[in-house]
């Protein structure tokens, strides 16, 4: 199979003022400081193939070098090293709307943009009743687009892009377009193009997405490609390093712990979120281990046997599982005062989907009527679903079918 798209060792630099030089006045005065840059590195040798009728998605955290490359790939940008080669003709999606004019209608518009796509007059009177519908603007069609809300104006702008017969079709953030109906419509026309075999590079942030209709997915780091590969290997891949990048934060930046209540006759020290390795972690993934330790220290001489309690809730409010050392036949005998320790409470298989979490700690009598410490929210954490399930938990239940 021929390759419609090769990338050839790429790069692209910008140099980026690091003084507002944008006046005379300005550059007069500050002689020494004008012309000060630096360079930023958008995209570093990168170099991969593009089979035709491939579906290919291009992931990455923000700067990385997606939009960056994909106006490459458009001849936007030229490399400052390495080449491109398209075999084929080429259809942009990246700044949708870009050519309108606001003070002509939209149907006047459709015409105006369609002609741009190489599209004929003729044409665009047989599609343009279906352009409009589409874009769910038929009681608006000849209204100036001034007039419109942004997200009616994008709607027809990607009504209008996706006429371009196009055996390449390049792709920017377009599932931003619009409520949850339309890019349901969206979503057709990807698989429309799967089933008329066009080429297709989409950049986004919807991992979803590139898990439903990609073939193959690069991931971008800093201008440099980092993996190519199938997309349910190099999404996970994303996942991680994407939760490493929150650990990261949320360790700078720490956790706002809650109220803080009881007699303290037994205090709460220390608590841990662990991995099955022993280390302190705020980001775990769906279906891995998680332990939770509490330290305690006993300080009154009137402790009685008491119980841990902790309590998961998702960041909104919603609480998912309260845990007790009781239900397990787990109950802590009176301790001298002085004593401590630790207890350990541990998760197998978290059945937790991706959100963000907080825990909730509390030391109790053994009959629950008294509260020796209660901390809330004295840890948070993430949990990441490298599969992109939806919903709240994984209940691991197992199918089977028997046909009749």
């Amino acid at each position: 199979m021929s390759a419609a798209i090769t990338c050839a060792g790429v790069s692209k630099r910008f140099r980026i003022p690091l003084d507002r030089s944008t006046t005379l006045k300005y550059r007069v005065t500050h002689l020494r400081s004008a012309g000060r840059y630096y360079d930023l590195h958008a995209l570093e040798d990168v170099s991969f193939e593009v089979p035709e009728g491939e579906f290919l998605g291009i992931i990455g955290h923000n700067g990385s070098g997606k939009s960056t490359l994909l106006k490459v790939l458009s001849r936007i940008y030229t490399p400052d090293l390495g080449s491109v080669s398209l075999s084929g003709n080429v259809s942009p999606f990246l700044e949708l709307g870009v050519g309108f004019n606001p003070e002509l209608t939209a149907r006047e518009n459709v015409y105006l943009n369609g002609a741009v796509l190489g599209l004929t007059h003729a044409e665009l009177d047989r599609r343009i009743d279906g352009i409009i519908e589409f874009a769910e603007l038929e009681n608006f069609a000849d209204q100036k687009l001034k007039n419109y809300s942004s997200g009616m104006q994008v709607r027809l702008a990607f009504s209008v892009a996706i006429q371009a017969d196009a055996q390449i079709l390049l792709m920017d953030e377009v599932l931003a377009v619009g409520d949850a109906r339309f890019q349901e419509k969206c979503f057709d026309v990807f698989a429309r193009y799967k089933r008329e075999g066009r080429t297709v590079v989409l950049v986004t942030h919807d991992i979803s997405a590139v898990s439903l209709y990609c073939d193959r997915v690069l991931l971008l780091d800093h201008g440099r490609l980092h993996a190519d590969g199938n997309p349910a290997e190099v999404t996970a891949l994303y996942r991680r390093m994407m939760g490493a990048v929150s650990e990261a934060e949320d360790r700078g930046q720490g956790g706002e712990v809650g109220d803080r209540w009881g007699t303290r006759e037994v205090e709460i020290t220390a608590t841990r979120l662990l991995d099955i390795d022993g280390g302190t972690h705020r980001v775990f993934s769906s279906g891995a281990p998680l332990i939770v330790e509490v330290d305690y220290a006993v300080q009154g001489d009137t402790a009685d046997d008491f119980v841990c309690l902790l309590r998961i809730d998702r960041t909104d409010g919603l609480t998912l599982s309260v845990p007790e050392t009781q239900i397990s036949r787990l109950t802590m005998n009176k301790q001298l005062p002085g004593t401590s320790g630790t207890i350990r409470y541990k998760v197998d298989a978290l059945p937790l989907l991706s959100a963000s979490y907080a825990l909730t700690v509390a030391l109790h009598d053994q009959h629950r009527g008294h509260t020796y410490d209660q901390i809330e929210r004295v840890q948070s954490f993430r949990v990441i679903d490298e599969k992109s399930r939806p919903g709240l938990v994984e209940l691991g239940g197992t199918w089977e079918a028997q046909p009749r």
